[in-house]
């Protein structure tokens, strides 16, 4: 006995979604293409508006592009009109991050949460933002200090991070160098030393004409100052925990670079008169014994941790 088919609802709509997946496919694929070139773009006007391209170079690009297919910073580069930096300037610039034609100094090469904001490591600054805003010493946030091992360099790329992602969210924020031995946050910038930190507490200069915004937009910067021998014995004085009463009314969040913990008390007076600390400790480089005496000392000078990370 012959059967006939029955073809009911259900097989009516699997042959028309069968037949209309290359459709649907066709469609994604010009959607993409369409949204890439809008990209591109905006990318090409924000360059030529940050004097990095012109007409007569945009034109290049697009003719090479016509043939080639190729992404626009790609060709841009590989006929040397663009750096790595020219362009992850501009995409600054377009997210909202980079001050167009504002702000003192450069944008740090480990500013990664503004040179690559898509990327894991960035992603995982955000995600560290967002606990220490949900944590329960989130009212210390106002104004903390990082305390880091024997290496600052760690410690740095934590805080310059960390900083610009509270910018990143509107806050008006503060990023200090507290380590008057160095100068680190000036050369991280590229920045005058000072007038800094050093020439506030020592009185040779107003506090606002020390700080000075940054290309990064919402952050600025109070850079540790002018390098003297005795300019470290300034950070034991009152007038240290005065200057940071004075920054936590002026800003949102204060974050402050400390000297590696060592021999030397110096973190320890910023610690004291910040009253909280965010410790910075390094993938198989720190000791459990270091970590156990950064601990200790910071429960001597009372000052509270409000968070930790682990740094490669």
């Amino acid at each position: 006995m012959s059967q006939t088919r029955q073809n009911g609802p259900e097989h009516a709509y699997a042959g028309a979604a069968q037949r209309s997946a290359p459709a649907l496919l066709k469609a994604r694929a010009k959607a993409r293409t369409k949204e890439r070139a809008e990209r591109e773009f905006r990318l090409g006007a924000t360059l030529k508006r940050l004097g990095k391209l012109n007409d007569e170079s945009l034109g290049r690009i697009e003719e090479l592009q016509r043939r080639t297919n190729a992404p626009f910073a790609h060709i841009a580069s590989s006929l040397g009109l663009l750096t790595r930096e020219d362009v992850e300037t501009a995409i600054g610039v377009q997210n909202g991050f980079i001050r167009e034609g504002d702000g003192e100094g450069r944008l740090p090469q480990n500013a990664v949460i503004v040179r690559r904001p898509k990327s894991k490591e960035a992603e995982q600054f955000r995600a560290m933002r967002t606990r220490l805003l949900t944590s329960s010493g989130a009212e210390k946030l106002n104004l903390f200090a990082i305390a880091g091992g024997k290496s600052a360099r760690a410690s740095d790329h934590v805080a310059v991070n960390l900083a610009a992602s509270f910018a990143q969210l509107g806050r008006n924020v503060l990023l200090v160098d507290a380590d008057l031995r160095a100068t680190r946050l000036a050369r991280n910038f590229g920045l005058e030393a000072g007038p800094g930190l050093r020439e506030t507490l020592a009185g040779e200069t107003d506090i606002r004409k020390a700080i000075r915004p940054t290309v990064v937009s919402n952050l600025s910067v109070l850079t540790s100052g002018a390098l003297s021998p005795s300019g470290h014995e300034l950070l034991s004085h009152n007038t240290l925990g005065l200057t940071f009463e004075y920054l936590r009314c002026a800003f949102d969040i204060v974050i402050v670079m400390t000297a590696p913990f060592g021999p030397v008390a110096d973190a320890q007076f910023v610690w004291a008169a910040a009253g909280g600390a965010f410790i910075v400790t390094r993938r198989n480089h720190d000791r459990m014994d270091d970590l156990k005496a950064l601990n200790a000392a910071l429960r001597q000078v009372e000052a509270s941790v409000i968070g930790a990370a682990l740094a490669g």
